[in-house]
């Protein structure tokens, strides 16, 4: 699953909710990590450009606001509370 979470004319600054755990170790089982990580960048076929944890992501500065809610409002429409 791949759902863009921001639109921009700039690759480095886009951001997709993508399937996959990361940084889950410790987490409790209802959290998105253990489902769930953000890339960002645009995938050229060797990967996107970074990746970081959904709860990392959500509660970071360098996020655009608008990405955080669309992360919010899809995981709510999978389950998860926040």
């Amino acid at each position: 699953m791949k759902i863009i979470l921001n639109k921009t004319k700039r690759s480095s600054e886009r951001y997709t909710l993508i399937s996959g755990a990361m940084g889950s170790y410790g987490e409790l089982k209802t959290s998105p990590n253990h489902s769930f990580n953000i890339a960002n960048g645009i995938d050229k076929g060797n990967g996107y450009q970074g990746y970081s944890p959904v709860t990392y992501f959500l509660t970071s500065d360098f996020a655009p606001i608008e990405a955080k809610n669309k992360c919010k409002e899809i995981l709510k429409s999978f389950g998860y509370s926040f």
